[in-house]
């Protein structure tokens, strides 16, 4: 991990609330393309996300932070729907 910053990618794999979890990223300017000027655009995979701007810890603490906040308000949702509460193994 380290301080600078400069071009971060980041990948990670969960089994729900992806959807969740990548917009709130997207929101916090990462992105789903990679480009350069004058170059092709690569869509990247489906968990992977680009950002031109931030350093690998500051990637890390998004990520985490976005974690801890879309697993608590599912965690408070599920408690008031007194559904079963079952979360699947979070992978960074």
């Amino acid at each position: 991990m380290g301080t600078t910053v400069g071009d971060v990618i980041i990948s990670y794999d969960i089994n729900r609330y992806h959807t969740d979890v990548k917009n709130a990223m997207i929101n916090l300017g990462y992105r789903t393309q990679w480009n350069y000027p004058e170059k092709p655009s690569y869509q990247l995979p489906n968990t992977t996300l680009l950002n031109t701007n931030k350093s690998s810890d500051q990637a890390m603490a998004d990520l985490n932070n976005i974690f801890a906040k879309v697993f608590n308000s599912i965690l408070w949702l599920e408690i008031i729907n007194s559904s079963l509460l079952i979360y699947d193994t979070i992978i960074i």
